[in-house]
């Protein structure tokens, strides 16, 4: 009896499909009074990091000169000035930068898609000279693409950055995002295999995020960023959830129960670990009934 009712159940997995909800797809025009506002943020916070430098630089390389003139030479004061030069430098990159996310940003708030797309593209010329490099930009182009359907360019964009930053551990927190995104525009082209290969990637990247913000180095970055980690854990939590529930329906499609079991015994975990998120009752509840389904699997 106990081999036949496991049959029977092994049967009925075999011959079902589970489906993915449909992607939904913002057909919506760009915000055109937030790609204006955006626009004017970016130009007056980049007026005003050519203002520090500029103006930085001129009075204190003025100081400087003066100082090393002076008789005898005031090395105290020298000093000085150079400290207060190299912070005229770091200010002004701090402000670009803030140029960039902070339009962003808006720009992503305010249903903007157009001023999004058109900074991060920009902004990748100029990435080497931002905390983060260019990941945070992909990460932001290729969730504006996926959001307004344009999977084909997202997916361009998401395999431009895996090449430069996949391997290295530093942009894990954005690449796992970005992966999740991938793994999403894979499922909306009906691409299963790329998708999975999205959604792994995303797992293995998100799981690290997680590892690195549970074991903060050490220094004032470090301590900063713990601050705010159990934020963005739940953030991650909910990417995690939602990555490993996709995995678990192509899994279980493609008739490896025992993987799609596990996977959605992880999907249901992460899930009651989030924050509330709109599909997070859905993932349980069925997360659960598919792993009761598949407890012989």
């Amino acid at each position: 009896m106990k081999a036949n009712s496991k049959k029977i159940r092994t049967g009925k997995a075999q011959n079902s499909k589970v489906q993915n909800p449909e992607i939904p797809v913002n057909s919506a025009p760009s915000n055109a009074t937030g790609d204006k506002l955006a626009i004017l943020l970016c130009a007056g916070v980049l007026v005003l990091s050519a203002g520090t430098l500029i103006g930085g630089g001129f009075w204190t390389g003025s100081q400087f000169v003066s100082t090393m003139r002076h008789a005898p030479i005031d090395w105290v004061h020298s000093l000085v000035m150079l400290f207060l030069f190299a912070f005229c430098i770091l200010a002004s990159r701090a402000l670009a930068w803030l140029s960039l996310f902070g339009s962003i940003l808006l720009g992503t708030r305010m249903g903007a898609w157009q001023s999004v797309e058109m900074f991060c593209r920009k902004g990748m010329a100029f990435s080497k000279f931002f905390p983060g490099g260019s990941s945070w930009l992909s990460t932001a182009l290729v969730q504006s693409l996926v959001t307004r359907g344009q999977y084909k360019d997202a997916l361009a964009a998401a395999d431009a950055e895996w090449t430069r930053s996949g391997e290295d551990e530093k942009h894990a927190q954005n690449l796992g995002t970005l992966c999740f995104a991938a793994g999403v525009a894979n499922q909306a082209e009906r691409d299963v295999k790329q998708s999975l290969v999205w959604n792994e990637r995303a797992i293995s990247v998100l799981n690290k995020s997680m590892h690195q913000l549970e074991n903060p180095g050490k220094g004032l970055m470090a301590k900063a960023a713990a601050m705010q980690s159990q934020q963005v854990m739940g953030q991650l939590k909910v990417q995690l959830a939602a990555a490993y529930f996709n995995s678990a329906t192509i899994y279980f499609n493609n008739q490896d129960f025992r993987r799609a079991r596990e996977n959605y015994k992880h999907a249901v975990e992460n899930a009651m670990k989030a924050p509330d998120f709109p599909q997070k009752a859905d993932i349980v509840k069925f997360g659960n009934e598919q792993i009761a389904r598949l407890k012989h699997a």
